[in-house]
C-alpha cells in the first residue's frame, strides 16, 4: 500500500465530531501520539489525551487516499461511524499531517455555452424541438466538474463521472446562453461529490448531483482495452 495520503477535505468529507479535527491537530501537534503498523494498511495508535489513552484502529483503502475502517476506545468513536479527535490524530501522526491537496470543500467553477443549432434535442436525438438538449446539459454539468478538478490533478491523472442524477427543469431556446456550475460537496479520497446547476439568461433549468473519480489515465485506458478485447 502507498504511503497514506488523506486531506483535510476528505476527513471533513466523513461524519466527525464537532471540534474533532482541530483538537485532533492539537494533540497531534504536541506529539501525543504512539502508532504501528500490524498489517499492510492497517495500524493501531495509542493517543494519549490527558488523563486518559485512547487506542485507535484505522485501515487505510488501498490506495492510502481514504479511510476504509476506524475506531476509537472513546465514546465518539468506538462505533465505527464517526471521526473523533483521537483518530484524527492518529491519521495525522501516520501520514505526517495533512496531505497537500487544491480540493477544497465548496471549491466551485462555471462553464458556459450558446444554444444553437448543434446542441438541440432535435439534432442529438434527445427529442425533436429545437431547445437544449438534456444530454447537452448533463455534458456541460460535467464539464464544470472537470473545470473544478482542473489544477488539483497530477501528471497522468485525469478524472471519469461515475454518477449523474439531475433535473432539466425548464427549456431554452436557440440563442440562449446557458451557464452551469459544480461546487465540491464531499472528498473521499480520489472520490469528489458535486452539487451541479444550470441556468439560461431567465434562471435555473437544472440541478442534481454528480460524482467523479481521479483515475491514472494510462491504466484506466488499459483497463478499458483489456476488458474489451
Amino acid at each position: 500500500m502507498q504511503k497514506p495520503s488523506i486531506t483535510l477535505a476528505t476527513i471533513q468529507s466523513h461524519t466527525h465530531e464537532v471540534n474533532s479535527i482541530k483538537s485532533g491537530v492539537k494533540l497531534y501537534n504536541a506529539g501525543k501520539v504512539e502508532y504501528e503498523e500490524q498489517e499492510d494498511g492497517i495500524f493501531y495508535a495509542r493517543v494519549h489525551d490527558k488523563y486518559d489513552t485512547r487506542g485507535v484502529g484505522i485501515t487505510f483503502s488501498k490506495d492510502g487516499c481514504d479511510l476504509k475502517n476506524h475506531w476509537c476506545h472513546c465514546g465518539v468513536g468506538s462505533n465505527g461511524d464517526c471521526l473523533c479527535k483521537h483518530i484524527v490524530a492518529a491519521i495525522l501522526a501516520i501520514q505526517d499531517g495533512f496531505s497537500e491537496s487544491k480540493l477544497t470543500i465548496g471549491k466551485t467553477a462555471t462553464v458556459s455555452v450558446t444554444v444553437d443549432e448543434s446542441n438541440i434535442a432535435k439534432t442529438v436525438g434527445s427529442g425533436n424541438l429545437s431547445v437544449f438538449a438534456t444530454p447537452m446539459m448533463i455534458a456541460l454539468m460535467e464539464k464544470a466538474a472537470c473545470e473544478v478538478l482542473s489544477d488539483t490533478l497530477e501528471k497522468g491523472q485525469t478524472s471519469v463521472g461515475v454518477m449523474i442524477n439531475v433535473e432539466h427543469t425548464a427549456a431554452s431556446p436557440v440563442g440562449s446562453t446557458i451557464y452551469a456550475t459544480a461546487d465540491i460537496d464531499y472528498v473521499f479520497g480520489r472520490k469528489i461529490e458535486f452539487t451541479v446547476t444550470a441556468a439560461d439568461n431567465s434562471g435555473e433549468i437544472g440541478k442534481g448531483k454528480h460524482t467523479r473519480v481521479i483515475v491514472d489515465e494510462g491504466q484506466f485506458i488499459k483497463k478499458a482495452c483489456d476488458r474489451n478485447k
